[in-house]
C-alpha cells in the first residue's frame, strides 16, 4: 500500500469524534492536524484520539504535510471553507450538504476544477457493504428492472437529544436538507441522476423545546417546513415516493429504503449506518436475507479514504461534489415544489462510478 495521504481537519464539534474513529480503520488516510475556531476544543479532540496537532485554521490550510482537509464546519460554512481549502492548494471533503445555495456550490465546483483539486462531501454512506452489495444487485438485474421505491425518515425532531439543535429549524434547516442526504445519494447511485420532483410540505409546530444539554428548556421558533411529501422522477424510469419529517410523534412502522422491481424488491438497511441488513422478496415469496457480497467494516472517513486511494491511482473518487451537487440539487428542487405547488425540474448531472471491490481480508478494495 502506498504512504498514507495526511489529513486535516477543520471544525471539532458534535461530529467530529466519528470521523477521528473511522479513520483509524483505513491505511490510506492518517489525520495529522486539527483546528476549531474554539482552540481548546480542537486541544480536547487532539488529546482525546492521538492526533498530533491541534493549530489556528490558518496554520492547518498552510501546513505542506497535509493534503486533503475534512472540513466538518456547520453548514453554512462548508462552501466559504471549501473555497478557503482549495485556494490553499489542497483537496477538500466536507460534511453534508454540500452548500446552502446552488450559486456556491457550483463555485465550489468551478474552483477545484481550475485549480486541478479534488471535492468531496459526505454522506459516505452508500459506500458500506450492503448498499454496495444493493448496487451490485440491482446492475445484475436481480429484481428485473427497477421501476420505483419507497424512503421514509420521520422522527419526533432532534431537538430531543441534540444539545444546540436550533439550527434545524431555522431557514437552510429542516428535515429535507439535514436527513434527505443519506437517502437521495443512495438512490442516485442506484438509479442515476433524478430528473424532476412534485413536493408538498408543511410546519406542524410554531416552535420546539431543546431537551437535552445546557440548553434544555430552551424554545426555539420555527421557520422552515419540517413535513417534506416528495414524488421524485428518474432518469432511468424510476419513480421514488419520499418522506422527510421532523413532526412524527411516536416510532412509525414504515421502512426506510424500498426498491422495487420487475421480479421482486430490495429492502435497504437505515442508509445513516454502514451496517444493517439486506433483504429481497421476489413476486409470490416472502422476505429473505441476502449474504453480503462486500464484507469490510464501514464508518464515517470510508468516502476520504476512496478519495486518497483515487488520488494515487488517479482516478475518480466515488463521493465526490458532482453527486453531492447533484443531491443538493434535488433537496433544492423539493422544498421549491413543495413551495411553489409546480414540479420543479433537477437539470444537474453526474456519472455513475463503479462499485467498489469485493472485500479481502475485511479492507475495502477501492
Amino acid at each position: 500500500m502506498s504512504e498514507a495521504i495526511k489529513v486535516g481537519v477543520i471544525g471539532c464539534g458534535n461530529i467530529s469524534p466519528q470521523y477521528f474513529k473511522g479513520a483509524k480503520l483505513y491505511g490510506e488516510i492518517e489525520i495529522v492536524a486539527c483546528a476549531d475556531l474554539n482552540v481548546d476544543v480542537a486541544r480536547a479532540r487532539s488529546e482525546e484520539f492521538g492526533v498530533p496537532k491541534a493549530i489556528a485554521v490558518d496554520e492547518l490550510l498552510s501546513d505542506p504535510e497535509v493534503e486533503i482537509v475534512l472540513n466538518l464546519t456547520t453548514p453554512q460554512f462548508h462552501a466559504p471553507v471549501n473555497k478557503r481549502i482549495l485556494e490553499a492548494g489542497k483537496h477538500a471533503y466536507c460534511e453534508k450538504p454540500f452548500a446552502t445555495n446552488r450559486h456556491e456550490g457550483q463555485e465550489v465546483l468551478r474552483l477545484a476544477a481550475a485549480k486541478g483539486l479534488r471535492v468531496g462531501c459526505a454522506p459516505d454512506t452508500f459506500l458500506s457493504a450492503p448498499l454496495q452489495t444493493a448496487r451490485k444487485l440491482v446492475d445484475e438485474g436481480f429484481i428485473g428492472k427497477p421501476f420505483g421505491g419507497t424512503a421514509v425518515f420521520a422522527c419526533p425532531g432532534h431537538e430531543r437529544w441534540h444539545p444546540n439543535p436550533e439550527f434545524y429549524y431555522k431557514l437552510g434547516g429542516g428535515p429535507v436538507l439535514d436527513m434527505a442526504p443519506y437517502y437521495f445519494t443512495v438512490l442516485v447511485n442506484l438509479f442515476g441522476p433524478a430528473v424532476s420532483v412534485v413536493a408538498s410540505a408543511k410546519q406542524v409546530f410554531a416552535e420546539r423545546t431543546v431537551g437535552s444539554g445546557a440548553l434544555e428548556g430552551t424554545k426555539i421558533a420555527v421557520e422552515t417546513p419540517t413535513h417534506n411529501a416528495s414524488l421524485i422522477e428518474f432518469e432511468n424510469g424510476a419513480t421514488v415516493s419520499a418522506l422527510f419529517s421532523f413532526d412524527v410523534q411516536g416510532e412509525h412502522d414504515l421502512p426506510m429504503l424500498t426498491l422495487y422491481g420487475t421480479e421482486g424488491n430490495l429492502s435497504l438497511p437505515d442508509p445513516n449506518r454502514f451496517d444493517g441488513e439486506l433483504r429481497v422478496c421476489r413476486a409470490g415469496g416472502s422476505w429473505e436475507s441476502l449474504s453480503l457480497q462486500h464484507n469490510y467494516e464501514g464508518a464515517r472517513a470510508l468516502g476520504i479514504a476512496d478519495m486518497a486511494a483515487a488520488i494515487r491511482a488517479n482516478r475518480p473518487h466515488r463521493a465526490n461534489g458532482e453527486i453531492a451537487f447533484h443531491v443538493f440539487d434535488l433537496m433544492l428542487a423539493c422544498e421549491e415544489s413543495a413551495a411553489s405547488g409546480q414540479r420543479v425540474a433537477v437539470a444537474s448531472r453526474f456519472e455513475r462510478l463503479p462499485v467498489i471491490g469485493a472485500s479481502e481480508g475485511g479492507s475495502p478494495r477501492f
